[in-house]
């Protein structure tokens, strides 16, 4: 199961929300999420991340907003953990726009895994590119969700 969607809030905020489920149980989920070194390998859109993901630490983040061009942009991000669950990151970003980007991995029955991701857009420049910001971070997230469950799936079975 698979979904995606966008929300506009009024003209500056915009809500997105994106959620797949994975056959491998939470806590490899997790260990794949949290294993930058290896986003190279299987990652989409949001394509690297520096840094350790610890609570109170800060992180580079490399976006390929356009995957059909090789520019990445990158920001820096100070994150909040909690340790198996979820890390999130609530800050400015270019053109003013405030991000609350969050990743969470819920525990299902028979040893599956929801993972959401999900954000929420607002102020600065959003009132102009909010609609457009939204539709790509819909499908990036969805791209990227889908590597991580492929990824997480091949480890499953692996192991």
């Amino acid at each position: 199961m698979e979904t995606g969607s966008s929300e506009k809030v009024n003209l500056s905020h915009h809500k997105i929300h994106t959620e797949i489920v994975i056959d491998a149980p939470a806590d490899l989920v997790w260990s794949v999420l949290t294993d930058t070194a290896n986003y190279k390998d299987w990652a989409v859109f949001l394509v690297g991340i520096k840094g350790e993901i610890k609570d109170g630490s800060t992180i580079t983040v490399d976006f390929q907003l356009d995957s059909a061009k090789e520019k990445l942009t990158t920001l820096d991000h100070t994150i909040s953990v909690v340790e198996g669950t979820e890390f999130f990151w609530a800050e400015k970003g270019p053109g003013g726009i405030r991000d609350n980007h969050h990743f969470c991995v819920e525990p299902l029955e028979g040893g599956k895994t929801r993972f959401v991701q999900s954000d929420e857009i607002m102020g600065g420049i959003t009132f102009l590119m909010g609609g457009r910001l939204a539709k790509m971070y819909v499908e990036g997230y969805q791209a990227f969700n889908r590597g991580l469950k492929v990824e997480a799936e091949r480890r499953a079975q692996s192991a």
